[in-house]
């Protein structure tokens, strides 16, 4: 298994996992809190996906959806050229 999605927002978590099942990508939520000092008070849902090999087009469908690592910057959080590694 491996995890492709977290977030504090569970009904995101609970959207991005249904859109993989209908991609016919088998997944499962996790939550938890998050670790002590990291954010006081704040607990989280996890998605992860039961087959590794289904790692690639599960990133796809984020990037689809425009969550995770793939969520774009808004026009009042503009990317800028000292922000990009």
């Amino acid at each position: 298994m491996k995890m492709v999605f977290f977030s504090s927002e569970s009904l995101e978590v609970e959207q991005v996992g249904r859109e993989l099942v209908h991609a016919g990508i088998p997944c499962e939520i996790l939550a938890g809190p998050v670790p002590e000092g990291l954010f006081p008070s704040v607990s989280y849902s996890e998605l992860w996906i039961q087959n590794d090999q289904d790692y690639q087009r599960a990133l796809l469908v984020c990037v689809a959806l425009g969550v995770g690592f793939a969520k774009r910057a808004t026009r009042e959080q503009p990317v800028k050229a000292g922000d990009i590694d």
